[in-house]
């Protein structure tokens, strides 16, 4: 049984599919018959189903990556919070923490208390973890590693505006001071 492409309701052809058989003149017979227009609809049908379900991925994918973006703020304020509790703890070499820390002690107690992440106990060796970011791209709450060529010597956490909450040295207290080196790499871990 041949249908004819107008009796159908126009709901249930498509934008696309009307506009498709206006500009081939299957609508009005010019060149092809109505088993065309509706080859033709249901061709553009499916196509616009494809691009529904493409739509709705990425709709998923959008809502995901926003989700994931809140809990990686919210993990990095966690980060800010606990290594702001520690302002004024005095620097020890070897320590690390509570009461006393020496650099890389300080990031590996903050990062393992506030997010649960454990770094070694050596500024070199925790500029091999978490992800490689460019220094235009920080955020607060990432690790920074301080270096001498590519050695890491120094370790403190990113608190924004080019400064970081660190242990400094001995002498010295848990506080926020300026990034002093351009030799250093960022680290995001949360």
């Amino acid at each position: 049984m041949r249908v004819s492409t107008l009796s159908r309701p126009a709901r249930t052809l498509g934008v696309g599919a009307i506009a498709l058989s206006v500009g081939l003149g299957l609508l009005t017979g010019g060149l092809g018959t109505p088993q065309s227009a509706s080859a033709a609809t249901v061709a553009t049908t499916q196509v616009s189903s494809q691009t529904s379900v493409a739509f709705s991925q990425t709709g998923i994918t959008v809502k995901a990556a926003a989700s994931q973006a809140a809990k990686s703020k919210a993990a990095a304020n966690r980060v800010l919070t606990e290594a702001a509790k520690h302002k004024g703890k005095k620097y020890k070499f070897g320590a690390s923490g509570p009461k006393r820390f020496d650099c890389s002690g300080y990031t590996m107690y903050v990062y393992k208390k506030a997010a649960g992440k454990k770094l070694p106990h050596k500024a070199h060796l925790q500029q091999r973890y978490g992800k490689a970011v460019a220094k235009s791209q920080a955020r607060p709450g990432d690790l920074i590693v301080i270096r001498k060529g590519t050695k890491g010597t120094h370790a403190g956490i990113y608190a924004g505006g080019g400064k970081m909450w660190a242990a400094p040295r001995t002498g010295k207290t848990v506080t926020k001071q300026k990034i002093w080196s351009k030799n250093h790499v960022v680290r995001r871990l949360v």
